[in-house]
């Protein structure tokens, strides 16, 4: 034996001598619970001697001592350990008390921490941390891996929901989607798919061939398949119709015919129709023979022989009662329910109100048709918001995502609103030009602070008003009521608001800047100020009223129009006050 290599040997022996020794003190301190010399020990002892430790310890010790290590040099000591030990640390510990080690793991690039774990110990970690976080490491591993190693991650997305495998697809390369996609479960990959934006559902059926494209369709349900065809152009649809089977093609045909806002374009025909004079065990034998291909199968749906909806009945009704016993005998007969025209928004709505998981939708011979379900409902409530906001804010609405969306496309949702809201600038300017010789200097720097003040309280009174009809807290007829609470909540604001506003000419304006604001001046504009904030408050209320009871969304004649709308109104009560009431013209 040489020299070096005896001197490697005794190295070896040194260390091994030293972990035991450590590993002696570590047990002695967790079996007397003394966590403080533990800690000091953890202080001076290199992540390298602490894995050593960690590789001879049994699972309790194993997992007390990882306990006691800081997030980050758990991280650092986990990546050093044998692939055993990480399997039996990341069974011990849930989710959420490895979330901070496995958020400090995961800050590693995709190589290095492919390098330093086998990849089924990183697919484990990935499922222990944050979605996420999870889910832009697992973008980054995917295009960091070559094609041909794609293979190893099916089980780690075989694991993942539809919504976060979604959310992953929408941040690969392209060229990678088709080939990604493939690895999926097939119940799984139409899950998927119904996530995915319109851009990357087109990208797929392109690439699709007809077998697989029939498989997906096969498994999607039909209102899916309904809004992926409005997405999709022309020629795409047609290769989707002709791959999907009779029956489906004519529920599809049905729901395309209803208008676009309406309960049927959004209903599903797959439900669960039980005769009133089914027995239970009949209605669950046929549960059980269609569950497979309905939405939902919690609520159930009683008609007669012609479809005509009789009334409704949960499985918790099924269960409670004997297998003998007949469906009319215990069915709900007073239930809600939607027509086939009714607003979208409205069923949305009434799910909300009562709760419901899903609502029958009937045409116009009260004939059961489909059902709207809650996750519809809620896509219904989501698109609506975003509407609202979109108008509230002057721009015309866009159904695809902000990054998807392409410049040109962005240019013409906003500009006729800025145009819209340019010209109508003109009223305030006629009015300045009118009044302009007349009002001092001083009293024109105080007009963007009248036309400003106005328009906010008109928004605050429109927002307010516009959420309570969205709620169905407010109707059209409430009208008197709400102008009544307003012109009392105006009379305090605007008394505050004139006070200030004199303050501030006096304490401000003319004593520290010097401006020459007299106590007459300074009243004028806080007297005008605390009409244009009343009348605006009014005005700002009435006008989405009216607008409802004009079949026009009020989200519409929300900010722009209402705020250009008070700023003309203000400007004119602004002029009519300084000039007529008070005096103080220029002439």
């Amino acid at each position: 034996m040489t020299n070096p290599e005896k001197k490697h040997i005794l190295y070896k022996e040194s260390i091994k001598r030293e972990v035991t020794a450590l590993k002696e003190k570590i047990l002695s301190f967790l079996d007397d619970e003394r966590y403080e010399d533990l800690q000091a020990l953890i202080d001076n002892a290199t992540k390298e001697e602490l894995a050593k430790v960690l590789e001879t310890l049994d699972e309790d010790h194993l997992a007390k001592l990882f306990d006691c290590l800081d997030k980050e040099l758990a991280a650092d000591v986990f990546v050093l350990l044998k692939q055993e030990t990480q399997k039996m640390l990341l069974e011990h510990f849930s989710d959420i008390e490895m979330q901070e080690v496995t958020e400090e793991i995961l800050d590693e690039k995709p190589e290095e921490l492919l390098e330093s774990m086998p990849l089924d110990v990183v697919q484990e970690v990935l499922l222990k941390a944050d979605p996420e976080q999870r889910n832009d490491k697992i973008v980054e591993i995917l295009n960091f891996l070559e094609y041909k190693k794609f293979v190893q991650l099916k089980p780690l997305l075989s694991e993942l929901k539809p919504m976060d495998i979604a959310e992953i697809f929408a941040e690969i390369d392209e060229e990678k989607l088709p080939l990604i996609f493939r690895l999926l479960p097939k119940e799984l990959a139409a899950e998927t798919f119904v996530e995915m934006n319109s851009t990357q559902q087109e990208l797929l059926i392109r690439s699709f061939s007809d077998h697989e494209l029939k498989l997906i369709l096969e498994d999607l349900f039909v209102d899916d398949t309904v809004d992926l065809i409005e997405e999709m152009p022309a020629n795409v649809v047609k290769r989707i119709l002709m791959q999907a089977d009779s029956e489906t093609r004519k529920s599809i045909n049905e729901i395309l015919k209803y208008p676009k806002d309406s309960a049927g374009s959004i209903m599903t025909t797959e439900c669960i129709s039980l005769r009133q004079d089914m027995t239970v065990q009949q209605c669950f034998e046929k549960i059980r023979a269609q569950a497979i291909d309905k939405e939902t199968i919690y609520t159930c749906y009683v008609t007669d022989n012609q479809k005509k909806l009789l009334g409704i009945v949960t499985v918790k009704d099924l269960l409670l009662h004997s297998y003998n016993e007949r469906v009319e005998d215990f069915m709900q007969d007073n239930f809600v329910y939607a027509d086939t025209l009714t607003d979208k928004e409205d069923v949305a709505n009434t799910l909300s109100k009562y709760d419901l998981l899903s609502i029958p939708v009937v045409d116009q011979e009260n004939l059961l048709v489909g059902i709207v379900t809650v996750d519809d409902a809620l896509d219904v409530i989501t698109e609506e918001a975003t509407e609202d906001i979109s108008f509230i804010n002057a721009v015309t609405p866009s159904d695809k995502p902000y990054l998807e969306t392409g410049v040109f496309r962005i240019y013409l949702h906003r500009i006729p609103w800025l145009l819209i809201l340019m010209i109508s600038a003109t009223f305030t300017g006629l009015i300045l030009n009118t009044y302009e010789a007349m009002l001092s200097t001083l009293l024109v720097a105080c007009v963007p602070m009248i036309m400003g003040t106005g328009g906010n309280a008109g928004s605050q009174a429109s927002v307010t008003v516009i959420r309570g009809m969205a709620l169905d807290e407010i109707r059209p007829r409430d009208i008197l009521s709400v102008i009544w609470k307003e012109i009392r909540v105006s009379l305090l604001v605007s008394v505050s608001v004139g006070f200030v506003c004199f303050a501030k000419l006096q304490l401000i304006d003319r004593f520290i800047f010097g401006y020459p604001y007299t106590l007459l001046y300074s009243a004028a504009v806080g007297v005008a100020i605390m009409f244009g904030v009343i009348v605006a408050k009014i005005v700002g209320c009435c006008i989405p009223i009216l607008a409802k009871t004009l079949k026009i969304d009020p989200a519409v004649f929300a900010n722009p129009f209402i705020t250009t709308f008070t700023d003309v109104l203000s400007l004119l009560i602004f002029c009519g006050v300084t000039l007529g009431l008070f005096g103080l013209g220029t002439v």
